[in-house]
């Protein structure tokens, strides 16, 4: 015997309105989600919040004067992916992982200064991001 439970109805009927969501065409950034950036010789900051399904790759060139970057992480990507990509004068690539939360990290290998390419690429991202570089150098 089938019965006719009215709950399911109200289920079935939010699970149809919120498939649609999902199908939501990717964002680009825009005022609401006020990108600071700082690039300074040596420093380098990018904050953006409200990134609401977000999909767009950002490249900057910074001036770093030592051989490898400080990377502190203070993101918060919950949904979606978030890179951030750095390479180093020479077009190696130093450093290639996602945007976490409250990780201090460093580039890796010996890099060549000077003009460097810093990569941020978010595919549906959702949340804010806040990456700060500071030009480091080999311990003596």
């Amino acid at each position: 015997m089938i019965t006719n439970r009215p709950g399911h109805r109200w289920i079935a009927l939010v699970l149809l309105c919120a498939v649609p969501a999902c199908e939501n065409p990717p964002e680009t950034l825009g005022p609401d989600n006020h990108v600071e950036v700082t690039n300074l010789v040596g420093h380098f900051q990018l904050t953006v919040d409200n990134i609401q399904n977000v999909s767009t790759v950002m490249t900057f060139k910074w001036q770093n004067p030592g051989q490898y970057a400080d990377i502190q992480h203070l993101s918060f990507i919950p949904h979606g992916t978030a890179l951030l990509i750095i390479k180093d004068a020479a077009d190696s690539v130093r450093y290639d992982g996602e945007l976490l939360y409250e990780l201090d990290d460093r580039t890796v290998g010996i890099g060549v200064p000077g003009e460097w390419t810093v990569t941020f690429s978010l595919d549906e991202s959702v949340g804010e991001i806040n990456v700060i570089l500071d030009a480091a150098y080999a311990p003596d």
